[in-house]
């Protein structure tokens, strides 16, 4: 629902942030669904993960690791990604992260060496160097997008 209230958005560059401790409690939509649509829209999407995944006995801990995987599978189609917190305390730390990082995005585009629109999907990736002694650079990117059809 959020992706399709942003449409209407006044500004270009649109973002969604999802809180959330990453359980699907009865979805209209199942995972695929919401990845399909994330792919296709315009928007990056972040989510800020809740877990006690420390306190918990080993079954419940594998649980939230599902729920993890299942907020960066939604993340990732768009570009985003997850950053899972286990205290509420740090909630605001991670909102900052990611208000920092979209303000250091860059733009890339290319012009693809197949032209025909018809609606595949076209994987895309990005490679980023760095020069020691610079940590290593991560690029968060699209893994590809729909070819559009005329």
């Amino acid at each position: 629902m959020g992706v399709s209230r942003l449409r209407t958005a006044r500004y270009r560059r649109r973002a969604l942030l999802i809180i959330s401790d990453g359980g699907d409690n009865n979805s209209r939509f199942c995972l695929n669904d919401i990845k399909s649509l994330v792919q296709e829209s315009d928007v990056m999407v972040y989510a800020i993960g809740i877990t006690d995944e420390f306190n918990l006995p080993l079954f419940k801990r594998l649980d939230q690791r599902a729920r993890k995987r299942y907020l960066d599978e939604i993340t990732a189609a768009s570009g985003g990604r997850t950053i899972m917190v286990n205290n509420l305390a740090r909630v605001p730390d991670a909102a900052a992260a990611i208000s920092r990082e979209m303000r250091y995005q860059y733009i890339l585009g290319y012009k693809p060496s197949n032209r025909v629109h018809d609606g595949s999907w076209r994987r895309i990736k990005v490679r980023v160097a760095s020069t020691p002694p610079e940590p290593p650079l991560q690029a968060f990117y699209r893994r590809g997008y729909v070819s559009s059809r005329p």
